[in-house]
């Protein structure tokens, strides 16, 4: 009996943890990633590191789009982390590439929500990047 109870339990456990999982990995950066508050320090500190070097267009535009859509949110997470600003190259925390990252997406046209955008590349890398939506068929947001 006390078997029974045990394997029970676990299947469902092993069934919540996929069906929240399964969840999470549906989550798209139209579902608010991110807060106003972490766009809003992202573009602090995008004017301060970034502008110097890109224009917002550069961040914007249809090269963005067919390079950075339909990817994990961690692939771009990651390239900002290993490659920016191109001085010195991870010189940023890992709180403020997300806030940047946040700053990205909301220059995209992706809306805020309540919870703030992690840092952390696992969580990242279950939010699929979606800057244009389903049918559209123009080429810059």
């Amino acid at each position: 009996m006390t078997r029974l109870f045990l394997g029970v339990a676990a299947a469902l456990v092993l069934h919540g943890s996929a069906s929240a999982q399964a969840a999470d990995s549906a989550r798209s950066t139209r579902a608010g990633v991110y807060t106003a508050r972490q766009a809003a320090g992202g573009h602090d500190i995008y004017v301060l590191t970034c502008v110097s070097c890109h224009s917002p267009s550069s961040h914007s535009g249809p090269e963005f789009v067919a390079k950075w859509s339909g990817r994990p949110l961690s692939d771009l997470f990651g390239f900002l982390r290993s490659s920016m600003p191109k001085s010195e190259p991870g010189s940023l925390s890992a709180r403020e590439y997300t806030l940047v990252l946040a700053y990205l997406l909301k220059m995209n046209g992706m809306p805020a929500g309540p919870v703030e955008l992690p840092a952390d590349s696992v969580a990242l890398s279950r939010i699929r990047i979606e800057l244009k939506a389903s049918g559209d068929t123009s080429q810059a947001r």
